[in-house]
């Protein structure tokens, strides 16, 4: 695998993938076999400063901490503190009202205790501790969005189907708390169990991203996060998740990326071999989950993914203004990590996001590099944006509507002539794009197998979305 190439791939795909998303930061950690291999970061970690974006630049890691809190409770699996399918009612009483059968630790971590989709439990000011949270959260029993007029708190039977949960996850971190052998905080059993063996020295996970709970210095390297909409950015005030255990980490792609890999590799010294290959293993189907792929399973905590070469993942927001998104390759063993500091506000599925497609834009590159594809661009980027729009304008000329004929070369150079562009332009790109596409008996899987030809499949994701034709080469 040659490292050097995907530098100069991402070097040349991020800023055009940054410009269509409106992102303003964004720091990229790719780990190969035990070591983190490459990192890069682009833009500015803040804007009214102009500090930019680096590698050591610090960012919430939003949910993607709830792999933290797997391994950590999986460390007392271990030592036989909780059996993963111990009912969790003998540390913390609960009940699912649905019935079925008492809650589990499996349960928890696959997300199928019964628990509903919740969105954190956020708050203007630091949550109380764990516990006293946990146990006011329910004794009111309904979700926090729209103040429980819109979700239910419990969605169904135990087992019955995957919900995502943030407090089935902050449930985890209270049992870790109530049982590990320190008698310490999670935050601190993370850092003693989990950061310091893996040399995570710019990873933190607090009770709150405060002063009160973050070491002095580590505040001061976080980016500042952007809640963005079309043609608008803004800084909105702190936030703190009460559901901590799920989404109140700080870290650097490289930091994550080397957690990541710890678990490719056989636990890293924090796991045991078969308690990591448990956690990035199917144990359950995973249902419906947000995202496009929903052809996957669930280990515990992460997400698993087939096919020729399969991977985990998890991602994460910070409400208002930083993603992360992780995948590991489990049998390439590789690792990407991406963080930005942006969380737009559109009311969008979360992978159609600008701030979740910058980070999923930048897997695709790194999808194909670790597929062995050529990175290497055909054309450059006004040219292959120039070039596409020529297919679809060939495409909306001829075979769209069924007609044989092609345009005339000086129908052809009229309509570049006359075009009123916003983005870098090349004509010739665009004849060319135009004079590619003709009738014939199979239109749209030869017209698609010219797309595909002439434009990577990593390039022709940036592409799509920066022309809005979601669907081209698809057939």
């Amino acid at each position: 695998m040659d490292v050097g190439l995907l530098a100069e791939a991402l070097d040349a795909y991020v800023p055009e993938i940054m410009g269509h998303c409106g992102t303003p930061g964004l720091s990229v950690a790719v780990g190969v076999g035990t070591e983190v291999a490459l990192a890069r970061a682009y833009g500015l970690a803040d804007l009214a400063t102009g500090r930019p974006m680096t590698v050591d630049t610090v960012g919430p890691t939003g949910s993607d901490c709830k792999t933290y809190t797997g391994v950590a409770v999986m460390q007392l699996v271990e030592r036989g503190l909780i059996g993963l399918d111990d009912p969790i009612d003998e540390h913390f009483p609960i009940v699912n009202p649905h019935g079925a059968r008492p809650i589990t630790l499996r349960d928890l971590l696959t997300h199928r205790s019964g628990l509903g989709t919740n969105m954190g439990n956020w708050d203007r000011l630091p949550p109380s501790p764990l516990g006293e949270h946990l146990r006011r959260v329910f004794a009111a029993g309904r979700s926090d969005a729209y103040g429980g007029t819109v979700v239910p708190f419990w969605a169904g039977p135990v087992g019955a189907q995957y919900t995502y949960s943030n407090v089935g996850i902050a449930l985890v971190g209270h049992l870790v708390e109530l049982l590990n052998p320190d008698g310490v905080t999670l935050s601190e059993w993370v850092r003693r169990h989990v950061f310091q063996p893996l040399a995570m020295d710019s990873t933190v996970f607090p009770r709150a991203q405060h002063p009160d709970f973050v070491p002095a210095g580590m505040l001061d390297r976080r980016s500042t996060g952007y809640a963005t909409l079309p043609g608008f950015t803004f800084t909105l005030p702190q936030m703190y998740p009460g559901d901590y255990p799920a989404g109140s980490a700080l870290s650097t792609p490289s930091d994550h990326a080397r957690f990541v890999l710890a678990l490719l590799n056989g636990g890293g010294g924090v796991l045991k071999p078969e308690t990591a290959e448990q956690m990035i293993t199917t144990q359950a189907s995973g249902g419906t989950l947000m995202g496009p792929n929903q052809d996957h399973s669930v280990g515990l905590v992460f997400n698993v993914f087939g096919g020729e070469h399969p991977y985990i993942g998890h991602g994460g927001e910070y409400p208002w203004g930083w993603c992360h998104f992780t995948r590991g390759w489990t049998e390439d063993r590789v690792a990407l990590v991406v963080s930005a500091n942006q969380y737009d506000l559109g009311d969008l599925r979360l992978s159609d996001r600008p701030s979740h497609a910058a980070a999923r834009l930048v897997a695709e590159i790194v999808t194909a590099w670790v597929h062995g594809a050529d990175l290497r661009p055909r054309r450059g980027p006004a040219a292959a944006r120039s070039y596409l729009a020529g297919l679809l304008i060939g495409d909306r000329l001829t075979t769209r509507l069924g007609i044989a004929t092609q345009p005339a070369p000086e129908d052809v150079a009229r309509i570049a002539e006359s075009a009123v562009v916003e983005l870098p332009w090349d004509a010739e790109a665009f004849r060319q794009g135009v004079a590619e596409v003709r009738m014939t008996a199979h239109p749209l899987r030869d017209n698609a197998e010219t797309v595909r030809r002439e434009v990577p499949a990593h390039e022709m994701e940036v592409l799509k979305r920066q022309l809005g034709v979601p669907g081209l080469g698809s057939k």
